[in-house]
């Protein structure tokens, strides 16, 4: 099922990552962005689920555990403007809830901080989170 940024998704984080990886506002880049969480919630049932729009299966996507981002190449160069603060995660499909890691995902930072996952990237399971300690 299609996975969708709201209000909880901790864009912030996200926002934090691409700091760190240098990006700038207007840039494009293929970029690699480990331990995305989504979690899926079952389409609701009764009176409200024939009220609503939206009342298939729906995925919620959060940036709380996110790795650091790796730019794989450098599309478009950027400019020393803000970098925006919306983001925006476009066919991110998957079939259950858990951590993904997003392989060769284009980035766009113009207008929003867009993922786009097209034919060229990868969405498969992140491998388990080790703690820095064990």
């Amino acid at each position: 099922m299609e996975a969708h940024v709201t209000a909880q998704s901790q864009t912030y984080r996200l926002q934090e990552r691409a700091k760190e990886a240098d990006l700038k506002h207007g840039q494009e880049v293929r970029a690699d962005v480990p331990y995305v969480r989504v979690r899926t919630t079952a389409a609701p049932v009764g009176w409200f689920a024939r009220r609503s729009a939206n009342a298939g299966d729906r995925a919620e996507v959060f940036f709380c555990n996110i790795g650091r981002l790796h730019v794989r190449e450098v599309l478009v160069e950027g400019d020393d403007e803000p970098m925006p603060t919306n983001v925006v995660v476009e066919n991110l499909d998957v079939p259950e809830s858990g951590m993904y890691d997003l392989m060769n995902v284009l980035v766009r930072s113009n207008g929003d901080l867009r993922l786009v996952i097209d034919a060229e990237t990868r969405v498969v399971r992140a491998a388990p989170m080790v703690a820095p300690w064990v």
